[in-house]
């Protein structure tokens, strides 16, 4: 977003500090949004999980631990018995606040992902070591230190770092953030002596790939935007002042209603006022409840039935 739609917003001192290590869905925050960032990074506050990051974390859940039987077993069977038991689970943590048409998302959405899947791949025939299913990866970058964990590295031939994606693929602009995220993991693993060849984005819904090699290039430019965001945060941190970018991030955005740039009304970030605000929105809790909640007894819908 263009810098002069930026609003600079003064935050209360509240002695807190940075987090000791950055990740690259940190980066991705603050490049978003600064202010927000801080809420959440800084501040402590977090956002409640919506219904797509539930997806996601859902399907994610399913796809790590179907890797980790033997590939005989990987067959389209046990899959959906994981995505049902999974997901019967994932109902019952957040049955408070899911909604009838919420769930029927949950259902139909993680269903699309998982048979997106095998039209993209045989995992019978995928070679992969449990040790780079979910692995860290930590290094150090000019006395920045990265923090993160790879969905699934693979071996065959060529060292890939494989990303999912439960949305579809979005235009080719907005590819940067997530091919320089995988990338930067690329870089971390070879500061630590493992050359990782080509990354790789797997967008489930859309049964679509995308692939890149490692080009010292791009992984340079990925370690240094880590660099400067990280100077960035600190700047911010040490002049208690953060930048809004009121627009499009603030439809998904739970710190509107205490956000200056954004509600005329809002007290200073920071303050006692400001804080009681958040506390009665109940950002402090990442399972949030709805005021249109379904009712008790609902019916559950069931996972593991195969969209037809």
């Amino acid at each position: 977003m263009a810098e002069d739609k930026l609003v600079a917003v003064k935050v209360a001192d509240i002695g807190n500090q940075l987090p000791n290590h950055v990740s690259p869905s940190q980066l991705s925050s603050f490049d978003r949004c600064s202010l927000a960032y801080w809420f959440s990074s800084v501040a402590g506050w977090r956002e409640p999980a919506g219904v797509p990051q539930i997806i996601g974390t859902l399907v994610h859940d399913v796809l790590e631990n179907f890797l980790k039987i033997k590939a005989e077993n990987r067959t389209k069977e046990a899959a959906w018995n994981m995505l049902r038991d999974t997901g019967e689970v994932v109902i019952n943590n957040n049955k408070s606040w899911l909604t009838e048409e919420d769930l029927v998302t949950l259902k139909d959405k993680s269903a699309e992902s998982l048979k997106g899947y095998f039209d993209l791949e045989d995992p019978t025939q995928l070679e992969i070591d449990l040790e780079d299913l979910e692995r860290p990866v930590t290094a150090i970058f000019e006395s920045v230190k990265l923090y993160g964990r790879l969905d699934r590295m693979t071996r065959d031939g060529v060292v890939r770092i494989t990303d999912y994606k439960t949305s579809k693929r979005p235009a080719p602009q907005y590819l940067t953030d997530s091919l320089r995220q995988v990338m930067l993991y690329a870089a971390g693993l070879k500061e630590n002596g493992l050359e990782v060849g080509e990354v790789e984005l797997i967008y489930l819904p859309g049964r679509d790939r995308v692939r890149r090699p490692t080009y010292k290039s791009a992984l340079d430019r990925a370690v240094q935007h880590l660099v400067t965001t990280r100077r960035k945060m600190d700047s911010s941190l040490t002049k208690q002042t953060w930048m809004a970018n009121p627009g499009s991030p603030c439809k998904s955005c739970a710190f509107v209603k205490a956000c200056p740039a954004k509600t005329a009304k809002a007290p200073i970030p920071g303050t006692k006022e400001s804080e009681d605000l958040l506390q009665t929105l109940n950002l402090e809790k990442r399972v949030r409840s709805k005021s249109n909640t379904a009712a008790a007894g609902m019916e559950m819908l069931p996972f593991g039935e195969e969209a037809q």
